[in-house]
């Protein structure tokens, strides 16, 4: 597939979502919405869908671009953007707003518990000299957190720890139009980070050492992605719960398709499969609640799309190896 395929196929599903729900409109129905001569088009798109539509692509744009640059700092096919720790800051920000009963948003609880991480990272990260450290590091914080996490849940009673549960199965559902908004000035963002930084990334590939003697600034480099990852995975995070699988194997899908360029070409073809898988997993969540018999969560859909990438993507590299 042509990388403006991608693109037009991600325009198809958003306007095929904001047609089709409970409530089906028609194209005139749309534009009265969008115009503001349809009250109840209006209504619908503005407050439900049009959000809901918006943070699955964005989202999906943001956590594919990301786990694109993980995966190339870190020099291995298998980092994503959670691997730093700050998506598990989120959720003990929020275990801590709903299992011990403080009256503060889920939004403001995640945003805050990944930024606490990612300033811990940000400061342990000056102080290693591998990336592989870092990404322990990461590692070994997303297990204490968890711990945490898990002593609050056993503390917990039983109507605040159902919300927690439901939350921690993620829903791009509960995006408001500012908070999408949000995300979206975020994927020009991280877009023009990487258009920006791709011959960095280019050298990067090559080793450490190399790149540093073709003029990459290690100290540089290394903040930077620090800071735009933590910002979107934490954002993500608190708008729509701890999503996974998008940023992993996303990557993986777009090299399926195309052969593998510059960061300059893939930052686009990437952040395209991205808004299209987003919006796949979020309308099969919409299906599956259309259906009235089941109900599958996001993060479920997710594991169901991304899992199968990723043990074909170990089984590569073992045949490959062989």
């Amino acid at each position: 597939m042509k990388g403006w395929g991608v693109w037009m196929l991600g325009l198809i599903l958003v306007a095929a979502e904001l047609i089709w729900g409970e409530v089906s409109l028609t194209w005139t129905e749309v534009w009265g919405g969008i115009t503001g001569t349809h009250p109840l088009a209006e209504a619908v798109l503005l407050q439900v869908r049009l959000p809901r539509v918006l943070a699955a692509a964005s989202t999906g744009m943001l956590l594919a671009s990301t786990g694109l640059v993980m995966q190339t700092w870190f020099r291995n096919p298998l980092a994503g953007p959670g691997v730093l720790g700050v998506t598990s800051g989120g959720s003990l920000g929020v275990a801590v707003g709903l299992l011990t009963g403080w009256a503060i948003p889920v939004w403001m609880s995640a945003a805050a518990g990944c930024l606490v991480v990612l300033l811990g990272v940000a400061w342990a990260a000056r102080r290693f000299a591998s990336p592989v450290t870092t990404l322990v590091f990461g590692l070994m914080v997303s297990y204490a957190v968890g711990a945490v996490v898990t002593l609050l849940e056993s503390r917990a009673e039983a109507e605040a720890l159902q919300s927690f549960v439901f939350w921690g199965m993620g829903t791009f559902g509960r995006a408001s139009l500012w908070q999408a908004g949000l995300l979206i000035a975020l994927s020009c963002v991280i877009w023009v980070w990487l258009r920006r930084r791709s011959a960095w990334l280019d050298a990067w590939t090559l080793g450490p050492d190399l790149a540093q003697t073709m003029g990459v600034s290690r100290r540089v480099l290394e903040g930077e992605t620090l800071l735009i990852v933590g910002l979107v995975v934490g954002w993500v995070t608190s708008v729509c719960g701890p999503i996974a699988f998008l940023g992993l194997a996303t990557p993986h899908v777009y090299r399926f398709f195309h052969v593998p360029r510059a960061h300059r070409v893939m930052a686009s073809g990437v952040a395209g499969w991205g808004m299209v898988l987003g919006l796949v997993s979020d309308g099969l969540v919409r299906w599956s609640e259309a259906a009235a018999w089941s109900h599958w969560p996001l993060n479920a859909v997710l594991a169901m799309m991304g899992a199968p990438v990723v043990i074909a993507v170990i089984w590569k590299r073992s045949h490959d190896m062989s």
